[in-house]
């Protein structure tokens, strides 16, 4: 099976789940391609640098791809690669995939990666989708209730092989800490509380460094080192002990042996293994509308100064944070889950194909 990704090329979560997803789809026997839509529109956008590409591009590490301009140019590319099925990954390229499909009569599947009202801003994308795919609960009901037996709720996975801990990290010191993310608005306040705690603890003469990995537009970080957006974050998160982040940034912390501290609009403290017993799925999203708790200085310098104090329990929860990642946040899970829908589109585009071929019997 052929398969074709449609997706954006920007410094976003987005672009790391479908190179990471392509990768482990290939080990399955499926031959992915990505399409990224570059022009004009989406380099003024993204405001991605030269620099920025040769970077993503070289992070795709031989996955098969190429850039499209327009619908009429992906056609064209696309003409002679015999595709089975096109997934797309954004709502810049609904419209491209909603072509492909049409033009090759193949399955066409989405995924949701955000909260927004699709079935207002995309109905017709929505409808004609085989299937739909949610990275989480509130994503899928986002979806919209006309669209729920069509949704399938698949977590985003980590490349374990590649988010693995570093043998060789020291756990002596001072405590080393991370914020990651791409946030704004009431989602940065988190990193904003952290830099408070930062300073408040270097005040009482306690050791901690610190950094700031991506962007928290809005946030005083003062008293943070502040390393922008890293298109390899790999040798940030095996120098850090601790990485406060949420969803995917969360994720990749703990997979690299981090203990992981759930961060955003609101608090989730430290992500323990009794968050996922008897199969339990819970939002990392640190969103006040999922129970977390709202911002608590004392909370978050609580939580450092344990850690700062218990070192063989700091050892212990890095262990433990490596372990849920290898539980739960598996790429290879997510990539068999997605193969699982692409199966069901081709038979329900196929039982469409059939059902709109019969040929009604005349009255006679």
């Amino acid at each position: 099976m052929k398969v074709l990704l449609l997706s954006i090329i920007a410094k976003c979560g987005v672009f790391t789940h479908v190179r990471e997803l392509s990768l482990y789809l290939q080990k399955l026997g499926i031959k992915p391609v990505i399409g990224f839509i570059h022009n004009e529109r989406t380099i003024s956008k993204f405001k991605l640098t030269d620099t920025d590409l040769q970077a993503m591009i070289k992070s795709l590490n031989g996955i098969k791809h190429f850039f499209y301009e327009s619908n009429e140019d992906l056609l064209d590319k696309i003409s002679d690669m015999k595709i089975s099925l096109v997934h797309a990954h954004s709502p810049l390229t609904f419209a491209a995939a909603m072509k492909v499909s049409d033009n090759l009569n193949i399955p066409f599947v989405i995924t949701l990666h955000s909260t927004l009202d699709w079935s207002k801003l995309h109905p017709i994308s929505m409808k004609k989708a085989d299937c739909i795919i949610a990275i989480g609960p509130e994503v899928a009901k986002s979806a919209g209730s006309s669209y729920q037996e069509k949704v399938h709720i698949i977590f985003n996975g980590i490349d374990l092989e590649r988010y693995k801990p570093y043998e060789n990290t020291s756990i002596n010191g001072p405590l080393r800490i991370m914020w990651m993310g791409r946030t704004n608005g009431e989602v940065s306040q988190g990193a904003q509380c952290l830099a408070r705690a930062v300073r408040i603890l270097r005040k009482k003469g306690i050791p901690v460094e610190a950094k700031i990995i991506g962007y928290a537009v809005g946030a005083n970080i003062t008293g943070m080192k502040n390393c922008g957006w890293a298109h390899d974050p790999l040798p940030h998160l095996h120098w850090s002990h601790i990485v406060f982040a949420r969803g995917r940034a969360l994720r990749e912390a703990m997979a690299c042996g981090n203990v992981g501290i759930l961060v955003g609009q609101g608090y989730g403290g430290i992500v323990r293994e009794d968050w996922f017993e008897n199969g339990k799925k819970p939002q990392l999203s640190g969103s006040l509308k999922h129970g977390y708790k709202k911002h608590d200085v004392s909370l978050i310098m609580k939580d450092i100064l344990f850690f700062h104090r218990n070192r063989t329990e700091l050892a212990k929860a890095r262990k433990a944070a490596r372990k849920i990642a290898e539980m739960h946040f598996d790429a290879r899970k997510m990539a068999e889950q997605t193969y699982n829908v692409y199966k069901k589109a081709i038979e329900l585009h196929a039982h469409k194909q059939k059902k709109d071929n019969v040929i009604p019997l005349k009255n006679k």
